[in-house]
């Protein structure tokens, strides 16, 4: 499987207008080569409202080389486009694919760690912080690696939340010290389970940043 997050800036005041090209032109091109979309994001918090992330995948290398080769769309409202490819680095396979229904909202967050504590990593996340974010109603939609042989490894983790509100009740009171009323909490055993963990990513994490986006919903 080939994954490839596509980003886009668009011009201001003119987010509507790509939106239009997209809907029209540039997603059923895609989908004219078997590729299909995980998720359309839009800037909310940390990203501008005219940052558009496109993460999609084809099934096979045929129809990606023909996609590659064909005349893809383009629009003069997009100021810059930049596109990367990905691979799938987490055991769950049903993470790595697009789920039956979206959140609302998607914490995207990037990390920059050593290629040696991709294995490390993964198992951190799996095992440690993502039980407990289930557990309060976040889902994980996937978590990609860049295809590179490069001994520094940027790692992307898309996870949905209901609202942004919902997105700040999942934060941990082990990481952040934060305390929510009416929030249903993490069980002790998990809570324990992610702090020994979470530990152990953080300290393996070279840098991590994260932003909140908006899915733009469309069939």
């Amino acid at each position: 499987m080939i994954i490839e997050e596509q980003k886009w800036t668009i011009a201001p005041k003119n987010d509507g207008i790509f939106l239009d090209f997209f809907l029209k032109d540039y997603y059923p091109h895609l989908l004219k080569y078997d590729i299909e979309k995980v998720c359309l994001l839009r800037g909310m918090i940390g990203k501008s409202s005219n940052e558009f992330i496109l993460i999609s995948y084809c099934k096979d290398i045929i129809s990606w080389e023909r996609y590659v080769d064909s005349n893809i769309p383009s629009h003069e409202a997009v100021l810059s486009a930049e596109s990367v490819l990905l691979k799938p680095i987490s055991s769950d396979v049903l993470v790595s694919l697009p789920p039956e229904s979206l959140k609302n909202i998607y914490g995207y967050r990037e990390f920059i760690i050593k290629t040696k504590d991709m294995d490390k990593f993964v198992e951190c996340s799996e095992r440690g912080i993502w039980p407990r974010v289930r557990s309060q109603g976040g889902k994980v939609l996937g978590l990609w690696a860049n295809m590179s042989k490069a001994n520094i490894a940027r790692i992307l983790l898309l996870t949905g939340y209901d609202s942004v509100g919902h997105w700040e009740e999942t934060r941990s009171t082990n990481q952040y010290g934060l305390t929510f009323e009416n929030v249903s909490q993490a069980s002790v055993e998990l809570a324990n389970q992610e702090k020994t963990l979470r530990n152990i990513r953080e300290n393996i994490t070279i840098t991590t940043t994260v932003n909140l986006m908006k899915n733009v919903f469309f069939e």
